[in-house]
């Protein structure tokens, strides 16, 4: 895409125009006139997916559900695996505009167990019983109620289903355990966040830890494109009970 489609993408993300009575109608009207340039400037800021899609357990026959998939992009990165090691893969999103290009990526793609649903992460529920794995890959940032979102998302998986969860975060100011952030890092990067109504927090890990069995978690920074700092971000994938 190039030069001019990170320009649109950073002007858009410096002076985003939110509209709407509730976080549905505002999130599309952000994503609506930013759809198109959306894969190109965030497969470089949002890091980790691609370890993530890989870490998912395989699930023959079964279904995988992404919760906040927009472009449905992240499915690419399981290859082959898509079609050996799930049976049904569903892409849910709450924005008519990230689904469209969503199901345009499906069709061109030939991904014949694939679907597209419009619908949120704490409504959506399975039409044929309970799911085998539910993703969300830099959703629950988004999320206003991102604490119901991961017990819907519980409650929708089977005993023994896998969550697989990567976003943007930030540390407690004393953690129990795993990385530390420093004061800079704890406050920078919210307020630089929220301004497009991404919301970082300390309860994420914490959260998912109490929810689900731990089976694997990775700590990291990921490079900002066009500014000299890092931001935190996680890999978490668990097990429920």
């Amino acid at each position: 895409m190039g030069i001019r489609s990170d320009l649109r993408t950073i002007r858009h993300m410096a002076f985003p125009r939110l509209t709407g009575a509730t976080p549905f109608e505002r999130m599309e009207s952000y994503y609506r006139s930013t759809a198109g340039d959306y894969d190109a400037f965030r497969e470089r800021l949002l890091h980790g997916r691609r370890d993530l899609m890989g870490l998912l357990p395989a699930a023959p026959g079964g279904h995988l559900v992404e919760m906040g998939a927009g472009t449905g992009s992240n499915i690419a990165h399981l290859d082959e695996r898509r079609r050996k090691e799930f049976g049904t893969i569903t892409l849910v999103d709450v924005s008519t505009s990230m689904l469209e290009v969503a199901r345009r990526r499906v069709e061109r793609s030939g991904w014949d167990n694939v679907e597209t649903v419009l619908a949120s992460a704490t409504d959506y529920r399975p039409r044929d019983g309970l799911a085998d794995v539910v993703v969300f890959s830099y959703a629950l940032t988004m999320i206003p109620d991102w604490f119901a979102a991961v017990d819907h998302a519980r409650s929708v998986l089977r005993p023994g289903g896998t969550i697989a969860v990567c976003d943007f975060y930030v540390a407690r100011k004393h953690p129990a355990g795993g990385a530390r952030h420093a004061a800079w890092r704890r406050h920078l990067w919210p307020a630089w966040f929220s301004h497009n109504d991404v919301f970082l927090s300390p309860d994420h890990l914490p959260y998912l830890r109490t929810r689900f069995t731990a089976v694997h978690v990775r700590e990291s920074l990921s490079a900002v494109p066009y500014l000299p700092a890092r931001v935190p971000y996680y890999l978490f994938i668990g097990t429920r009970d």
